[in-house]
């Protein structure tokens, strides 16, 4: 058993930092299909929208709980970088959800399916969202893990390009 736990302890940051992601979907799905049921927007605008309200809970999420920054003095550097990430990742998301969208629907592969309420789902929608969210999920915990979290300097030497100028 202490074997198991060294190699658990191993991928923690992994771990925790997919639970925090599933957080994350469950934020994105609920907000884009209100915007989309209840608002009428579009399927990309409905997807950036979720994004970014899952983007402002996952940062404090990802810096407490995955990367245990919570005693860090660096927020607001930590703010700027995920910022950044976040954006790259958002575009991802967005942009990799849409074109497969696209690639499902002409392929036709699904339909729409009757769910319990007799409200009909758009499963190459949700199948499209997955993906662009499993795509950013990979970027994202890279980027975190070894630019977010980490001191690297890039803040510091913009810092001190702007200063100059």
């Amino acid at each position: 058993m202490i074997k198991l736990e060294g190699k658990l302890a191993k991928y923690k940051e992994l771990i925790s930092y997919f639970l925090i992601a599933c957080s994350g979907v469950v934020v994105q799905l609920i907000v884009s299909s209100i915007t989309q049921n209840f608002f009428g927007f579009s399927f990309e605008l409905s997807i950036a929208i979720g994004y970014i309200i899952a983007f402002i809970i996952g940062f404090f999420l990802t810096k407490i709980f995955a990367f245990n920054q919570r005693h860090s003095k660096n927020s607001f550097r930590e703010g700027v970088k995920f910022l950044l990430v976040s954006f790259v990742s958002g575009l991802i998301t967005v942009k990799g959800a849409y074109y497969c969208k696209v690639f499902l629907d002409e392929s036709g592969i699904f339909g729409k399916e009757q769910l319990i309420f007799g409200k009909s789902i758009d499963i190459a929608e949700l199948v499209s969202h997955f993906f662009g969210m499993g795509m950013s999920f990979v970027v994202n915990f890279i980027s975190h893990k070894h630019f977010t979290f980490r001191t690297t300097g890039i803040y510091h030497n913009f810092r001190l390009f702007f200063q100059k100028g």
